[in-house]
């Protein structure tokens, strides 16, 4: 039987797979000692949502992967999903795209509750503790000084208070948020007028903290904005639509900067009138995500004719 002579660099290179590897385990979630299982990219949203509720660790496609080397010109980016969702329903189309772009993708569920396929209900400050963590754990496994993020609806919110409270704009270069409101959420009227009642905001909050937080004038956007929404050295893209009747374009749209640009997906192309559970699955407004993170690489984003309430 032939010998293998171990070297010190082939025990180095199991090493360093080893360390990647249990890195990653942190990365991934509570089945960290199973393989992860990756999903098929989905091309609608109410697809996703079905298959991530039959299979809740599901992963999107190229995201958490071990020993990944962000290209040249990039840096790891850290996608955050939406309330009431979870990695997969959120990402399973523009993880595969991003990773086969040469990007490093990361995500995770956060907000609670631990089970099952919804997340992203508890309290925002609470919400970006956790993201902050997980960047970091994602900073140590890749070696980068910083990250991207992209946060879709909810979770274009919670980055304000990481970066804003908790010191976080040394670790991110840039921020895209993707039908957030970034401003506060009036949901018409209603949200506010439950707020507005002491007795009916306490009850919300107990089942929904991220509800209350998230409201226009809530104590959350006050602290987040007490010195600017925005902060200097950190880059913001802010994307929306005007077809988006949960997250209306001014609640979505930054304070104007040097620093900040407001994309709308209708800008030259009036007939993608994708509304706001989709967006995160029209090739238009991704097509604007992936320039902000890679400006170098960037192209015009395509144009085809998406229906209101059904693309």
């Amino acid at each position: 039987m032939r010998t293998v002579r171990w070297s010190w660099r082939n025990r180095l290179s199991v090493a360093v797979v080893v360390a990647a590897a249990t890195a990653m385990g942190g990365l991934i979630g509570p089945a960290a000692n199973a393989a992860p299982r990756y999903g098929p990219a989905q091309t609608d949203w109410r697809d996703a949502v079905v298959a991530s509720i039959g299979d809740p660790d599901l992963l999107p496609g190229g995201m958490n992967r071990p020993g990944c080397t962000p290209r040249e010109g990039t840096r790891p980016v850290v996608l955050l999903n939406g309330a009431f969702l979870n990695k997969y329903a959120t990402w399973s189309k523009f993880s595969p795209q991003l990773a086969s772009a040469g990007f490093c993708v990361f995500g995770l569920d956060y907000g609670g509750p631990k089970d099952g396929p919804f997340h992203q209900v508890g309290d925002l400050r609470t919400s970006a503790a956790e993201v902050g963590e997980f960047i970091d754990r994602v900073r140590s496994v890749t070696g980068s000084d910083h990250v991207d993020l992209v946060g879709y609806s909810e979770g274009g919110m919670v980055p304000f208070y990481y970066l804003n409270v908790l010191g976080g704009t040394r670790h991110v270069d840039t921020v895209v948020t993707v039908s957030s409101p970034v401003r506060g959420m009036s949901g018409y009227g209603v949200l506010d007028a439950l707020t507005s009642v002491p007795q009916a905001r306490e009850a919300l909050r107990r089942v929904l903290p991220a509800a209350v937080d998230g409201a226009a004038g809530s104590s959350y956007f006050r602290e987040v904005s007490a010195h600017g929404l925005t902060r200097p050295g950190v880059r913001y893209v802010a994307v929306s639509s005007l077809a988006d009747l949960v997250v209306t374009p001014h609640e979505a749209r930054l304070p104007a900067a040097d620093n900040v640009t407001n994309v709308v997906v209708q800008d030259g192309c009036g007939q993608d009138r994708v509304f706001h559970g989709s967006i995160i699955y029209d090739e238009r407004a991704l097509r604007m995500v992936q320039n902000a993170l890679d400006p170098s690489t960037a192209r015009p984003p395509g144009c085809v004719p998406v229906a209101p309430l059904v693309g």
